[in-house]
């Protein structure tokens, strides 16, 4: 047995020997060499089996594809939903606190130096402080709340470019597998006619029934034929008007005339 050291040795030898002989051109020959090959198998492979892979391809290997960016799709469309929800509660949030500084600031309008809230006197500084607290409180989170919207409208548009791929993808699955029973088709119609073509048709046969049809057409002239004569009476008079016979003596007259009789006749 050829070890696979005398192997490697065998083939690097027949490659240099190949390039010192052809060139840089004996790697075209082997590489055309080598798609001859596979047309060839190729070409052997029969149209039915070749069908049954694309079939194969499009089940398990497209199929799972197009299930796993659905799934994807499917996820991101929760995600987005869910952060829309929340986004939809800190706006809330944000019409609030802004709504309360604006209050705010209106009381910090007046000319009062103390405010009462709640039953607790807060003197105006306090109140400045407050509301400046609430201010920069209110841009962190109205800047949060801006950022948020702009990744969920990334997200969205995302979400929505997926979908669109998934709708295309299965459009074009769909247009596959309407192709592959169109050829399957023309394949059946194909192997249909190659059997009427192949198949040789005894004309005899055809003889032998225009035969016994000739045959039974003039059994069925001789029967016709037969039942019209059955039709008729013929042991009846028939009805036809013929001239009035005259009596036997005017017959006889008609007949000789005014000859002599037979006596002188013969005498003479």
């Amino acid at each position: 047995m050829v070890s696979l050291k005398t192997a490697i040795v065998g083939g690097v030898s027949a490659l240099a020997l190949g390039t010192l002989v052809l060139g840089t051109t004996w790697l075209s020959y082997v590489r055309t060499a080598k798609n001859e090959v596979a047309n060839a198998v190729e070409e052997a492979i029969p149209i039915e089996f070749q069908l049954k892979r694309a079939k194969d391809m499009l089940k398990n290997e497209l199929e799972p594809e197009i299930s796993k960016m659905k799934h994807a799709v499917a996820e991101s469309q929760v995600e987005v939903e869910h952060l829309q929800a929340k986004l939809e509660d800190k706006q809330e949030t944000v019409t609030q606190r802004r709504a309360e500084i604006m209050a705010r600031n209106e009381q910090l309008k007046s000319q009062k130096t103390t405010f009462l809230v709640n039953d607790v006197s807060y003197t105006k500084a306090e109140l400045e402080e407050d509301l400046g607290k609430r201010f920069d409180r209110f841009k962190t989170l109205e800047q949060t709340f801006k950022s948020e919207a702009k990744v969920i409208q990334a997200k969205q548009k995302a979400v929505e470019a997926n979908e669109s791929k998934v709708e295309k993808l299965l459009a074009a699955r769909e247009e596959l597998r309407l192709q592959i029973e169109e050829l399957e088709a023309r394949v059946s119609a194909l192997e249909a006619t190659e059997t009427i073509t192949e198949s040789e048709f005894d004309d005899s046969k055809l003889s032998n029934v225009k035969e016994l049809l000739d045959k039974l057409d003039a059994k069925v002239d001789v029967r016709e034929r037969e039942l019209s004569l059955e039709g008729k009476e013929t042991d009846l008079i028939p009805v036809e008007t013929e001239e009035s016979p005259k009596n036997v003596v005017e017959s006889v007259d008609a007949y000789f005339g005014n000859e002599a009789p037979f006596e002188d006749t013969a005498s003479n």
